[in-house]
């Protein structure tokens, strides 16, 4: 038996609560996702399962589960959740309302219990013919997303629609949309995607519109984006309008006639918050409701998303996702940017207090975490990223580097952050230059997520991956080394090229195992096919012609491939490229390449990272050639590498000699630990961590401004600091504490509570 634990959040009771869950399992622990159960005081809940990966031996390795617990006002909660025995009945109980999906002509209509609708095939609108409580209110009030481009205007409600039902029910349904905008003469614009949730019981939906640039033009600038509901009116009296918006006591405006508000620059500027973001900033909603009945229409994230705005009036409400009048957005070749709402349907009486507290459980919804040792017993990345006996300091730091990148505001920026020391390189030609979540920011993020239980973490990993979905990632280019990869950091995101170097696999896996978003594991493949052009190249396949960190990062994503979909042809070009480098080890004797055009250097930084590459590529094929190359490697860097006071120098030539202590090597030197049992591995180790954290990078203070290409920043430093140094710190402490080699580092009460 295992638990769930929700912690304590909002004041009040929440009665059927949708929630999610993506659990893993070892291999063969659950072979039938039947036999699931989750129990709440003894009893069994009602839950909706759905097997996102499997073992090699057909067992299940990622589940999702969906389930509506009662959640106490002001109390955390914890459930519990086990596999069925042989001889046990394990059939789910049914929902007292579930959701269902029937099929017609021209749409899909879902019925929650308390509120019916159709999703439309001509069209996305989102919706039409709203029933709530058995009352039809308004059959079309919705005329889809209408957009503004200096290349025209589109709409999305002319179109014929692909639709897709991505889950039935019993607990939840997820309609997918795909199409096109439409311009008004009829001709195609911008790729369009949707999605609709809908929870049993329940008379709110989710509503997600993302448009996406597949066109060949290498810009367009997104002047104005909205959604308007259009209900015809009940009666002769003016409709009731409200506004809430705010992040510390929500403020509620309302009126008779109208209510407005623009989240803009100067908003975002001048507001005061002290919320990490990525977890929550404020509420954002708009209600408009007549004798009939009402509507509460909230935008997911509209601070950290800005320009918004919501726009209530006698005839509707309308939502701005980019207000006309704010300056244009450029949305480059291949970007994308997907906008979350929630729909709430009421009736006539219902409090807006009551609407603002399922407004603010969609910017801040519970999420039950799994504890420590169910990742560390049924551990899908195999690598022992979740070791006892770290030292309590370590989590102080590690805090510290994630949560001192910069923060940054806006549509095409939230999810990312800058780095001044690329931008004072010159990188961004003046402006400046976003990391792209360098190193795999979502990935680190949720590693360390399951190792702290630090809902911050999740929420971090979660954004990031979001803002890689639509913005970095490369949906359409006509360069083939550029489509369907993942762009290098560059300015404004989407300047800059593609190169293995800088593509990572782990963390698009990681969101799709923690969403069941099939997008994202689409994604990872499609990246990961980028690398193989690349890596098709023959200044790539040839040993010394290219960094040795560019195969290195190659070798790190087709392994995270295989571990997250067992494909073979992953595992095949990964053992490729580990040929490729014991070949070029043999040729030079080490694995130098080039830099100056007279000189092959070595770069302690890129190799350690290229070796830690073989050490995950051991994690699919236990290769004793492979694990010789790691310990010979290490020696290599050791004798020629190390600085006069022990620590690993920048790069191997008398003008780049500088002391860098690059986390990087920590975990190189744990591998040849680990192959070797020879302790003095670690002990260099713990000089470079010494020396690591003496210098710990954070986020610097100082007022919030706002930059040429939109974004409000707060906060100067690196967008980097965590995800370059995350696993490598695990992996070492984890390795270092046992033998006492930290504890110089820890607490004096490192067990005080």
């Amino acid at each position: 038996m295992s638990t769930l634990h929700f912690e304590k959040l909002s004041q009040y009771d929440r009665l059927a609560e949708p929630v999610s869950v993506s659990i893993p399992f070892s291999e063969g622990k659950l072979q039938d996702a039947e036999r699931f159960v989750i129990e709440d005081a003894g009893g069994p809940l009602p839950s909706q399962r759905r097997v996102l990966a499997r073992w090699a031996d057909g067992s299940v390795k990622w589940m999702m589960v969906h389930f509506q617990p009662d959640l106490p006002g002001n109390l955390a909660k914890t459930i519990s959740f086990r596999i069925a025995s042989g001889t046990e009945s394990a059939s789910s109980p049914q929902p007292a309302k579930a959701v269902r999906i029937s099929e017609q002509e021209d749409g899909l209509v879902v019925d929650t219990g308390p509120l019916r609708f159709r999703v439309p095939r001509a069209g996305f609108l989102p919706v039409q013919d709203v029933v709530l409580e058995g009352v039809q209110t308004w059959p079309a009030p919705f005329a889809g997303f209408r957009m503004e481009t200096d290349a025209g205007a589109a709409d999305s409600s002319r179109s014929a629609v692909e639709l897709e039902i991505e889950e039935a029910g019993p607990l939840r349904a997820v309609i997918l949309v795909r199409g096109r905008h439409l311009k008004a003469d009829g001709s195609q614009f911008l790729g369009l995607r949707g999605r609709i949730t809908a929870y049993a019981g329940k008379a709110y939906i989710e509503v997600e519109h993302q448009f996406l640039h597949t066109l060949d033009l290498e810009q367009v600038s997104m002047q104005g984006l909205r959604l308007d509901f259009s209900p015809a009116r009940n009666g002769a009296a003016n409709p009731q309008l409200a506004l809430g918006e705010g992040w510390y006591r929500t403020a509620i405006e309302e009126s008779d006639s109208e209510v407005s508000l623009t989240l803009d620059t100067e908003t975002m500027l001048y507001q005061s918050n002290e919320h990490f973001i990525d977890s929550y900033y404020g509420d954002f909603w708009c209600d408009w409701r007549d004798a009939q009945g009402g509507l509460c229409l909230s935008i997911h994230q509209a601070h950290q998303n800005f320009p918004k705005g919501l726009y209530g009036h006698s005839e509707g409400i309308a939502c701005l996702l980019y207000p006309a009048g704010e300056p244009p957005a450029p949305v480059l070749q291949g970007m994308a940017k997907t906008h979350r709402i929630q729909l709430h349907f009421h009736g006539p009486q219902t409090s807006l207090d009551e609407l603002s507290q399922r407004s603010l459980q969609f910017q801040l919804p519970d999420r039950p975490s799994l504890a420590v040792e169910w990742y560390r017993d049924n551990n899908p990345w195999v690598e022992t990223f979740f070791p006892k006996g770290l030292p309590r300091r370590l989590f102080t730091d590690l805090n510290r580097l994630h949560d001192g990148r910069p923060k940054a505001l806006g549509m095409m920026h939230f999810g990312d952050a800058p780095d001044s020391g690329y931008t004072n390189q010159g990188r961004g030609g003046g402006e400046n230059v976003w990391v792209n979540n360098e190193y795999d920011r979502p990935h680190a993020c949720m590693l360390y997520y399951a190792l702290s239980g630090q809902r911050r973490a999740l929420d971090s990993a979660l954004v990031s991956a979001r803002h890689w979905l639509d913005v970095d990632f490369c949906h359409h280019h006509p360069d083939p080394l550029i489509d369907g990869g993942l762009r290098i950091h560059t300015r404004y995101h989407a300047t800059g090229r593609c190169t293995p170097s800088h593509e990572w696999t782990e963390g698009f896996l990681d969101y799709y195992f923690l969403t069941g978003r099939r997008e994202s594991l689409d994604v990872a493949v499609s990246v990961g096919e980028n690398i193989l052009r690349h890596m098709a190249l023959p200044s790539m396949s040839q040993p010394g012609e290219a960094t040795v960190r560019e195969g290195g990062w190659a070798i790190r994503a087709y392994v995270g491939l295989w571990l997250g979909t067992g494909d073979q042809r992953w595992r095949n070009e990964a053992q490729r490229l580990v040929e490729m480098f014991l070949d070029w080890h043999d040729q030079f004797g080490a694995l130098l390449a080039p830099y100056t055009s007279h000189t092959m250097p070595r770069v302690p930084f890129m190799i350690s990272l290229t070796v830690n590459s073989f050490a995950r590529y051991l994690l699919i094929d236990d290769d004793e050639r492979v694990k010789r190359l790691i310990v010979a490697v290490m020696d290599d860097l050791i004798e020629h590498c190390l600085g006069p006071d022990g620590v690993f120098y920048y790069k191997e030539l008398p003008s780049l000699q500088t002391t860098a202590p690059t986390p990087h090597v920590l975990e190189a030197l744990t591998y040849a630990w680990r192959i070797s049992g020879d302790e003095r591995y670690l002990r260099v180790a713990t000089n470079t961590f010494a020396a690591l954290m003496a210098n710990l990078e954070g986020k610097q203070g100082g007022p919030k401004f706002a930059d040429p290409s939109g974004a409000v920043i707060d906060g100067v430093g690196g967008g980097r600091i965590f995800a370059d140094k995350y696993t490598s710190l695990i992996l070492y402490a984890g390795a270092a504490a046992p033998v006492g080699l930290l504890d110089w580092y820890e607490y004096p009460y490192p067990g005080a509570n």
